[in-house]
């Protein structure tokens, strides 16, 4: 009987942390608060207004949980939309990103891809 109950515990705290992590997910699709983490994070965007990184320079389609991480090395108008989606490796196969998304570098306009 304690199997069961162990059980039933471990499928409940694996279903909280599935929700937790597509809230977190969810929660970071949010052009804004990708803005203000650039803002605090990237050298490049420290001294752009919040609202500016995210309305010029946060680009493209989001990716959530489908593109693909760092290959052979170990639709609201708020919310970002898309670059490929996912990479195939030699070494590591498939790996998948939680969030992806394009940015534009303020000074020099060069294309910029983040992910995480």
């Amino acid at each position: 009987m304690n199997i069961n109950t162990t059980i039933a515990k471990n499928i409940c705290v694996a279903d909280e942390k599935a929700g937790y992590d597509a809230a977190c997910k969810r929660l970071l699709s949010e052009k804004i608060i990708l803005a203000w983490i650039m803002k605090n994070c990237l050298e490049e965007y420290r001294d752009c207004n919040v609202d500016e990184i995210a309305e010029k320079y946060i680009e493209g389609t989001l990716q959530v949980g489908e593109a693909a991480v760092a290959p052979d090395v170990s639709n609201r108008i708020s919310m970002i939309q898309g670059a490929g989606n996912e990479d195939i490796s030699m070494t590591e196969g498939t790996v998948t990103y939680d969030i992806r998304f394009l940015a534009t570098a303020p000074v020099s306009g060069e294309s910029i891809t983040a992910a995480g």
